[in-house]
């Protein structure tokens, strides 16, 4: 009997060992698979890559056609008619302002200066007889003289006094014209070919005989578009204001003397819309020819600018917008742009100390996500 009881007894405790060892095995099972299920708790961060903002000055170069002028050219045509008595220069000659050119045989001339010269001696004899005559006749009066001797002493008097003016403007035309019997350079500058000789007859209607070119400084024309003009005169400066003007020869050396703008034309062509403005240059070694092409480059200088790849600049209908990080806040700011060099923009600087340009798309953050800024120069 008690050996049927205490197996009983052992046979109940291995029962309730072994459901209790699989209820706590249950329950151990499901702890683990609960504890892994569950995400630690952590914050969600991303890094940018971004470079610092620094200010600077930046060129913008633009290249025109541009033409050579002489700023001043003389045809030399001769005044009076004579034989050329002699030559002074020679074809291709450098000259100054009041050079002898040629002289024409000045006897002619000489002699028709001596013939006025006489002229006005005989009417200063004439006017001085009939103004002491008339003098005389007015002081004695009407009971010496008769009122017909007194009207023809005042008519001789005047008469004579004209003449005497007549023949002194004839003694100043013919000193003129003795004077260009001698032809001096009006101009300084290079002469031209010409083919004239001593002995050869030339008068104002024979044309040009020859003519100076200006050679220095030299006038260059290149032209603007509209808009180039109206970007150029923002803000009412003074055009050409920030630019340096320099040539490109046709050989592709650069000049050696920049230009200064002097004014452009009152109208724009309207067959390319574009206005001529005009520059003069230095040219003491007659590197540029009037009638030649050279490239003209204008560099503009942006004081106090930042220059931005244009893949960052958002262009909205509000406005033109760039990405930046300030006090490691990424945010988007508005810019005005100021010129386009081509592949980047020159921006107005409106940037803190300290800020940061993103290189690369800003995606949509949650709240609370942390950013980071890995910086590339």
């Amino acid at each position: 009997m008690n050996s049927s009881k205490e197996r009983f007894i052992y046979i109940f405790l291995l029962i309730f060992l072994c459901l209790a060892s699989f209820g706590l095995g249950v329950y151990v099972f499901k702890s683990e698979n609960h504890l892994e299920a569950r995400p630690l708790p952590q914050s969600d961060s991303i890094v940018l890559k971004a470079k610092p903002i620094i200010p600077q000055d930046n060129i913008v170069t633009k290249n025109y056609v541009g033409f050579v002028e002489a700023i001043n050219q003389v045809q030399i045509i001769p005044y009076i008619n004579g034989y050329l008595q002699n030559i002074a220069i020679n074809a291709g000659q450098n000259v100054q302002k009041g050079d002898l050119l040629f002289t024409i045989n000045p006897d002619e001339y000489q002699a028709k200066l001596n013939i006025a010269k006489a002229a006005v001696l005989q009417a200063q004899a004439d006017f001085e007889y009939n103004q002491t005559y008339y003098n005389r006749v007015l002081k004695s009066g009407p009971k010496a003289f008769s009122e017909t001797e007194i009207d023809s002493a005042k008519n001789n008097f005047l008469q004579s006094q004209a003449n005497l003016e007549n023949a002194k403007a004839s003694l100043e035309l013919a000193q003129v014209n003795l004077n260009y019997t001698v032809v001096k350079a009006p101009i300084s500058g290079l002469i031209g070919n010409f083919t004239l000789s001593p002995g050869d007859y030339v008068s104002p209607s024979s044309g040009a005989l020859l003519n100076i070119v200006q050679m220095s400084p030299v006038r260059i024309v290149f032209s603007l578009t509209d808009t180039e003009y109206l970007n150029l005169k923002e803000n009412n400066h003074p055009l050409f204001q920030d630019c340096s003007i320099r040539l490109i020869l046709s050989n592709g050396t650069a000049f050696e003397h920049s230009g200064d703008f002097k004014y452009t034309d009152n109208q724009l062509d309207k067959s390319t819309n574009s206005l001529a403005v005009y520059t003069y240059f230095r040219n003491d070694n007659y590197q540029l020819f009037p009638n030649s092409y050279v490239t003209v480059e204008v560099n503009r200088q942006f004081k106090n600018t930042v220059l931005i790849s244009k893949e960052l600049v958002q262009m909205l209908p509000n406005g033109n917008f760039i990405t930046i990080a300030r006090n490691n806040v990424p945010q988007h700011i508005p810019v005005q742009i100021l010129a386009d060099t081509g592949e980047s923009y020159i921006i107005k600087n409106v940037f803190q100390s300290g800020d940061l340009l993103l290189l690369e798309n800003l995606p949509n953050l949650s709240k609370g996500t942390l950013v980071h800024f890995n910086i590339v120069s």
